[in-house]
This record gives C-alpha cells, structure tokens and sequence, in this order.
C-alpha cells in the first residue's frame, strides 16, 4: 500500500473483506459511493489514487522542464547539482517508507530541472553570431534533401568558413540549394562551395516560437543560400556512416514509389512511409490541414500502431494455423517480437524524427509488457514511455508534437478506461444474441468507438494546437470518420505490403490499392475543408494559463474518482482564460524592420505593405486571431504612404515608418514612434520618454519588436531579446567585420537576414 492508501487510511478505515482489486478499473473505482463527510470523501477519492503514484512522474518532470525553460537566464551549475542531491535525498527518504506521494512528485520536478540543464551543458552547440557575407564554406554534407526541380535543403557539417575566423565557425548550417548546384553529391561527402550565411531565426513577434531554439538543439548554428557550384575537396577524407545507407534505402524507397504512380500520390505514399514532405502538393497539405486530417502526414503512434500491430496480428494468426506451434510455443510474445521489429525497421526508414522516436518507445514499453505477460496500454506504460522520451529529448516537452501526441494517447486511454465496464457488460448480455443482430452492432460500435476516439482525442489536443499554430479544425470529427477507416483498412496496410514486396519487384498492386485510399482521402479532406468554418483561427495565448489549462487535463485523465472533473472545468476555465488574456500589441515591427504594422480604429492589424516580411505578418495575423489573409490585410485603411514612408495614428499616438529607400522627413521629430529601416542616428532627434525610435540597430540588437499604448498614454515596449532571456540557444549579435578575417569595408551583396528565403532555410 503506497502513501495515497496510507492517507486515504486517516479518512475512513478499510472495510473487512474488500477486493482491492476492484479499486484497479477506474471505472468500477468511479462508483465506489462515499461516506457522509467531508473527511470521509476526502479518504475515499485518496484511496482510489492506490498504486498510482508512478503515473504522475512525467507530469512532474514536465513541470520541471518548463520551468527550467522559462527562466530568463541560464542558472549556475551548483543549482541543478543541489537539486539533484535534494532529489536522491528524497528519492531515500520515500524508500525507507518516511515519506509519500508529495515527496515523489516533488523528486520527479526537481529532476525534470536538472535534466533540461544537463541536455543544455552537452549540446553546445557554436552558432554564428553575424551574417558572413558571401563567404567560402567548406564541409560534410550530412543531410541532402530529395529534389523537387527548384531548390532542396541541405545540412553540412562546417569544416571550414575562409573568410570568418574560426572562433565563430558554427557546428552545422542549413541551407537553401538549388538542385542544379547539388550535382552528384551526396551525404557525406566533403564538399566546397560560396554561400550567403546568416544566425539562427529569432522569433517573428516577441513571445512567438523561437527558431532558433529548435535548430540549437539539433546543433544547427546557421542558415543560409547556397550561391555556387558545390565541388568535391580532397581537403579532408568523406565520412562513411551507417546512417547514408539509411538515407539511400529512403531514396531508393521513394523512386520506386514515384515510378508507380502519379505525382500528386507519390507525395502523399512518400511522406506516409518515408516521412519526407517535400514532394507533398501545396493545396494537398492546406487541405488537409483544413479538415483536421493534417495529423496524418505525421509519423507518429498512429502510423507505428498500424504498421506494428498489423504485423503483430498477422504473424499471430499465421502461427496459429499451426496447432503444434500454437499449443507448444508462445505465438503471442513470438508476434510481439516480431511488432516490434517491424516499428523499428519503419523508425529507421521513415527518418527518425522526434514524434517517430516517441511513438517507437511507446511501441516498444507496450511490446514489452506483452513478453512479460502484462496489460499492454496502460497509464504505466505511457508514463514509462513518457519518461524515457524526457530523458532522451528534454527539449521535446516544448514541442507541439510531444504535448498532441501524449495528451491524445492520456485521454484515450482515461476514456476507455471509464467505458471498458460498460463494454464488458455489453457483450455479456450479447453473448446469445443472433448472428446478424451481432453484426448490426458491431457496426454501430465500430462507429461510436471511432467517433469516440476521434472525440477524445480532439479535446485533449485542441488546445496545444490552438496554442502552437493559432487554429483549429471544426469539422474534425466527420473527417476522420469518414477517412480513418480508409487510412487504417486501406492506405497502411498497402503500404506496408509493398515495402515488404519492394526487394521482389512485386510492389505495383499494393502500392495501387495504397493509391486507391490515398485518392479517397484526397477527396474528403478536399470537400470537408470547403465546408463553412473550416477552420478557426485562435490568438495567441497567456502561456501560464495554457500551461495551468494542460495541468488540469492531466488531472481529468489520471485522477479516479469523481474529484477528475475539477481538472476538467480548470482545463476549460483556463483555456478561455490564456485565450482572452493573450498578448494584443498596438504595434509589431519586424525583425529588420522591413516592415511593421498598426492596430488601426477597427482593431485590426494593418501592415504597411503585403509583400515586404511576409513571413512574420502572417504570424501576426494568426497570433491576433485574424484569418485575413496578407493581401487582405494589407487593403484595410490605417497608413499613408508615399516614397517609402508610411503615417498612421494608433490610440493618440503618431506613427511614422521609414523604409530603405526613404529619406527622414523634415516633421519627424515630432512623431511619438518612429520606426527605420535604416540607422536613424539622431537624424530625428534624440528619443525621449514621450518619444521611440526603433531603427535598424535597434532590431539587430533585440529582434522583433512589440507595443501597446497605455490608458494613460504611456508606452509599454518589448522585444525578442528580451521575452527570450538570456539563454544558450539565444545568440548575441555581433558587428560583422568582428567575424571576417579581413574588414569588409562597406559590404555590397546579398542582404542580411529577414528575408523569405532566410525563414525556410532557418526552419
């Protein structure tokens, strides 16, 4: 009996003769009536939490993660290290029985801290604090995007920069390429070539997703576009790894796939087995984003559940075609082993990205209670899978992928748990039903359980992704009725079929019949996302209300016992909350100035123009809960403008924007803000506490740029920089002659960062 039996003792006494087993299904623990007394009650919804305390562990280590992440700056390393010792004091303290449940949860939260501090002190990654210029690159190539007849993306491992002194030279830059400079090259290969290098991305609005972050903990320190040849070098031997072969068997994967069908599908089949997107139809993915069927295209716990459990399944029923292996051997746990090597051949051909290695640990803690004789999906294994994952990754926890991903499988499997009784009770009283009646409902089931599926997991995912990406699908539900048959029936196991096939050239009709369901998917995403209100578009949210919302879903799936709906009414409570409390700025300047926007008299954002920083507009847009599009946005009345100079008044206040091309007028010392995307250098006189100027040098040094009048006319101003602290993956930036081996002089060339082709590169 843990410390919640122990607690639930001092509420009432157990009674005499008690199954305890009966507290083990959550949906029988549910309808345990209670004792009158607030004490009693208390006792009771303490016992219900018996044997439960491990199950909380990832929630705890989630809580230590995110503070750790949130903090400003970088603490000392005597911190994690004192929190690690209190952590293994605790950790002691709870063994030897002088402790309970809050000493465990509070281990678990230290611990979660000391790791996201160990994984920054081992990343260390070198980042490239200036843009270089056009500049001489020498390295590995350690990732090759497919082609697509225009440009790929390419990973090199920096060997050299001739231009930059060495101190400076990031780890591994991202790069733009055009497909007819990769020439022959492949991964690993020792290459050299000229190329436009910039730092990482710094986030599009102040509070917004950090780039940057993503690409520091990957050990990519910079972007750029590739603008040469690339040409083998003899400087340096290529690198022979085990990870090319993977990489030519992906190739190799996908060019048996597009000889087979038509371009639109092959996109589609690629991305489902190789994980590569790159080939996938534009208006194929808005649709499917559209329809709430994006999810799809990640591979994740639903692509490794079908590929793993099918193979499970067939190999079980093929064993026990055989009485003498089915009465002699364990054909359950051979299946078993055979599940789990299909996922981790599909981990590997599929890229082994993040969400895959999640769904793989999953697969495999699921597996591994199957050998063991244990219930295969429980609250344990995903808890247990959930840690390793954090051990693994802690950066992950950021991640939309993690937090869809975890809460999805959490509520399903708190959801089932309330149902199985009911289930069960149900096929009692079928068991002398006639066949047909039987068949009648297990078509209805079938229908419910995937409307239920679809209905839990949607509520337990809806607000990470209106938190990560500003929007939501409201058709959802009809969607993944009408197409997770198709996808599960059809689409995966066609697709497994023919990767088995593929080394016998027998590919061609399973990879038709994955064609077939693929087209019907197409079709559906197609017609639901023309429906009315497809989609709907959320503003950003107060980040600690999200996070106190996700708190209380944690609480709805993992607590038993009526005390459960609490966490869903602060799930709902809180969700609205970070939702009317989220950040509203007056005015939004781009991270290089190039272009800014106002909230005019009708309360929406206006931009200056539609072409210029189109990237960080449309992020505007959506984090105001704005669906316009740029161009729309654009056409709303607020600024005039003339000769690269834009005016605009914003509750009181004068506004004055400067373009590149724009000479300061003679009135702009009288503005109240004053916005250049040139150094201003006094020439608009000197700012004030009643006036801001924000030039060129001023976003170099802090990023984007957010404010909002005050009732009282004041100025209340943030900046990239300083939302982001002052972190490891935050660079600072430096002049750029201080990183060049020869002073520039006045540099002519491409421009700096800022533009579309830095954002996809920087990604």
């Amino acid at each position: 009996m843990d410390w919640f039996a122990a607690r639930a003792g001092m509420g009432r006494s157990a009674r005499e003769g008690e199954d305890r087993d009966s507290f083990r299904n959550a949906g029988e623990a549910a309808n345990v009536p209670d004792q009158p007394g607030p004490g009693n009650r208390l006792g009771t919804q303490l016992q219900l939490q018996q044997g439960r305390v491990i199950i909380w562990a990832p929630v705890a280590m989630v809580c230590g993660l995110m503070g750790y992440f949130s903090l400003p700056v970088e603490p000392p390393a005597v911190v994690g290290l004192t929190m690690a010792l209190v952590a293994i004091a605790l950790a002691g303290i709870v063994r030897a029985g002088h402790a309970g449940g809050v000493a465990v949860f509070a281990g678990f939260v230290l611990a979660g801290f000391v790791v996201g501090q160990v994984a920054i002190h081992s990343t260390g990654t070198k980042v490239l604090p200036a843009s270089s210029g056009k500049v001489t690159v020498s390295g590995w190539v350690d990732e090759m995007g497919p082609g697509t007849g225009e440009r790929r993306r390419m990973v090199v491992e920096v060997g050299g920069i001739d231009e930059v002194k060495p101190q400076y030279w990031p780890g591994k830059a991202r790069l733009s390429v055009s497909d007819s400079h990769v020439g022959t090259h492949k991964r690993g290969d020792y290459v050299r070539f000229q190329a436009w290098l910039y730092p990482p991305l710094t986030p599009a609005r102040p509070g917004g997703w950090n780039y940057g972050r993503v690409g520091w903990f990957a050990g990519i320190g910079a972007g750029g576009r590739v603008a040469s040849q690339l040409e083998k070098s003899d400087a340096r031997p290529d690198l022979q790894r085990w990870s090319d072969g993977l990489a030519d068997l992906r190739a190799g994967i996908a060019q048996r796939v597009r000889a087979h069908l038509p371009r639109r599908e092959a996109g589609f089949a690629i991305a489902l087995i190789t994980g590569e997107r790159t080939g996938l139809d534009k208006d194929m993915r808005e649709a499917l984003q559209l329809s709430g069927l994006a999810h799809i295209l990640a591979i994740s716990g639903l692509h490794m559940s079908l590929v793993a459990g099918g193979v499970f399944w067939l190999v079980r029923a093929l064993l026990a075609l055989w009485p003498l292996l089915a009465l002699n051997y364990p054909i359950k746990k051979i299946a078993a082993v055979a599940g789990l090597a299909a996922a981790a051949f599909y981990l590997l051909i599929s890229g082994q990205a993040i969400a895959t290695q999640r769904a793989f640990i999953m697969l495999s803690v699921m597996f591994l209670a199957v050998l063991l004789g244990r219930s295969a999906i429980s609250m344990r294994n995903l808890a247990v899978a959930a840690v390793i994952v954090l051990l693994i990754a802690p950066h992950a926890v950021l991640t939309a992928s993690f937090q869809m991903s975890f809460l999805a499988v959490m509520g399903l499997i708190a959801g089932y748990e309330l149902l199985g009784n009911r289930q069960a009770g149900l096929r009692e009283r079928l068991s002398g039903a006639p066949v047909i009646l039987k068949g009648l409902i297990f078509v209805v089931l079938l229908l419910i359980g995937l409307s239920t599926t679809t209905v839990i997991a949607s509520a337990f995912t809806t607000l990470p992704a209106a938190f990560h990406f500003n929007r939501f699908a409201a058709w959802s539900l009809p969607a993944n009725l009408l197409a997770m048959p198709i996808v599960s029936f059809v689409v995966m196991p066609g697709a497994v079929a023919s990767v088995c096939l593929m080394p016998f050239g027998l590919e061609y009709w399973p990879l038709q019949l994955m064609t077939a369901g693929l087209q019907a998917v197409q079709e559906i995403a197609v017609m639901v996302s023309g429906w009315p209100g497809a989609t709907k578009v959320v503003g950003a949210m107060w980040p600690q209300m999200a996070f106190l919302a996700g708190m209380g879903m944690c609480h709805l799936a993992l607590w038993r016992g009526n005390l459960r709906w609490l966490g869903g009414g602060l799930a709902v409570a809180a969700g609205f909350g970070a939702i009317w409390l989220g950040p509203r700025p007056d005015i939004l300047v781009e991270r290089t100035a190039v272009t800014m926007a106002a909230r005019v008299q009708e309360g929406e954002l206006v931009p200056v123009y539609s072409r210029r920083g189109r990237f960080a507009v449309e992020r505007w847009l959506l984090a105001d809960g704005d669906d316009a599009t740029l161009s729309d946005a654009a056409k709303r009345t607020g600024w005039s403008c003339a000769d690269d100079v834009c005016r605009s008044q914003v509750r009181g206040k004068s506004v004055l924007w400067l373009g590149r091309k724009a000479k300061p007028p003679d009135d702009c010392r009288n503005m109240d803000i004053v916005v250049s995307a040139n150094p201003l250098r006094r020439r608009c006189g000197y700012p004030s506490a009643k006036q801001l100027h924000i030039d060129r040098f001023d976003v170099w040094r802090n990023g984007a740029y957010a404010i909002n009048v005050t009732a009282d006319g004041g100025l209340k101003v943030k900046n990239a920089r300083q939302v982001s602290g002052f972190r490891a993956w935050v660079h600072q930036p430096v002049a750029r002659r201080k990183i060049l081996l020869v002073d520039p002089g006045p540099w002519v060339g491409k421009p700096g960062t800022g533009s579309q082709t830095d954002v996809k590169t920087g990604q």
